[in-house]
């Protein structure tokens, strides 16, 4: 009985010893993947900032957008309105010298009007001085009704002359005084009208600021978003960095607990890559390196080649490696990247929706088919975006390619 109870206790003890591993392998198994989820929770929860960052930037880029249109219309009413500005003050200028020429003929006409009356004035006050000689002496000291009649006749012509003269030059007076008036009154309102276009261009130079602000704050908003999407697209770079080592390292204790070699992490080794649209298809349409951005307007660095093909066109791995990353990043659109070992990851962008092949953790072989050609993200048109990063810099990846 004692020896069938020791060999029992002995049997149990070796199985324990048996199975203390297996269970060891297990239980770290567990740990990785409840460190996994956790690291896919973490990595939506980026993913979800960043598609709230890049739903801010785009909305502020449509207001800025809108409010450099109507900046660009509020200039162009400024011109209009300095334009028609300056045409008004010409006309007020003209009318300025028009009324200084009529208050200087205005000025002739009085001193005409005075002249002529002084020489009525001062031909009745000579006939009255030189003997009381009156046009009654005249007609009365006719030798003849004939020369009366001249006489007579000739002195109706004198002060019918000189009446007619001076109602003349009365009437001239009155004219140019009306005259002087009416100008009086465009030159009010063309005055007026200068005030009233110089408020509208003050008014519109004040709202040009006031957008000029606007803008500016618009840009340093959306300047803010796109940080915030940049600071989540980074915290998404190392989950998916540390995601792998636990991939890995997931593999190691798969391994151990089935007693059979696991896939090995890639390692890239130098050489040349593959390229990356099947058949050798695609033309280069844009090349590494700093440019305007044709979506933002702004100078900066072109981090990759775009390869122009046609939409559904297939994307193939440039080596063998490991997928980090296969979901909408800021951009980039819909993204795989591939990590290859000792630094080395191919970046795969602008993949048109529904059109990733593969999934986070799939290891998949060189010219094996991983996506389709989009136009997904900031994108212009249907093409590839191929970046080759070291060390998680981008560098040229034509020296790779060729």
């Amino acid at each position: 009985m004692n020896k069938r109870v020791l060999s029992l206790i002995v049997g149990v003890t070796l199985l324990g010893a048996a199975l203390a591993p297996v269970i060891g392998y297990a239980d770290r198994l567990q740990d990785l993947n409840n460190e996994l989820k956790a690291i896919e929770k973490k990595t939506a929860e980026a993913k979800k900032k960043i598609q709230e960052a890049e739903r801010a930037a785009d909305s502020l880029k449509t207001q800025k957008a809108a409010e450099t249109k109507n900046l660009e219309e509020v200039r162009k009413d400024i011109d209009d309105h300095a334009k028609k500005l300056n045409e008004i003050k010409m006309q007020k200028l003209t009318a300025i010298e028009d009324l200084d020429r009529t208050a200087v003929e205005l000025q002739q006409a009085d001193d005409r009007v005075a002249e002529r009356d002084r020489l009525l004035k001062s031909r009745v006050r000579l006939m009255y001085m030189n003997g009381s000689v009156s046009y009654l002496d005249v007609i009365l000291s006719a030798t003849s009704f004939s020369d009366f009649l001249d006489r007579f006749y000739a002195l109706q012509n004198v002060v019918g002359q000189d009446k007619t003269i001076l109602e003349a030059n009365k009437a001239d007076r009155q004219i140019i005084a009306a005259k002087e008036e009416q100008q009086k009154v465009q030159l009010a309102q063309v005055t007026a009208l200068e005030a009233e276009e110089e408020a509208v261009k003050q008014k519109l130079l004040t709202q040009e600021k006031q957008k000029q602000v606007m803008i500016a704050s618009l840009a340093k908003q959306e300047e803010a978003a796109e940080e915030i999407s940049e600071e989540q697209e980074q915290a998404v770079k190392e989950l998916a960095l540390r995601q792998q080592k636990i991939i890995d390292e997931k593999r190691k204790e798969q391994e151990k607990l089935n007693k059979k070699p696991a896939t090995p992490a890639p390692k890239y080794s130098g050489g040349k890559l593959g390229w990356p649209i099947q058949g050798g298809g695609g033309t280069i349409s844009d090349n590494f390196g700093y440019r305007i951005d044709p979506i933002k307007k702004i100078r900066k660095l072109h981090k990759g080649v775009d390869i122009a093909a046609p939409r559904g066109t297939s994307i193939i791995a440039a080596e063998e490696g490991d997928v980090l990353i296969a979901d909408w990043t800021s951009g980039y659109g819909n993204t795989v990247v591939i990590n290859h070992g000792n630094g080395m990851w191919t970046w795969y962008g602008h993949i048109r929706e529904g059109g990733i092949n593969v999934k986070v953790g799939d290891h998949v072989k060189r010219g094996q088919k991983i996506a389709e050609v989009g136009s997904t993200g900031d994108s212009t048109g249907n093409h590839l975006h191929f970046e080759v990063r070291l060390n998680q810099e981008a560098t040229d990846p034509m020296p790779y390619l060729k």
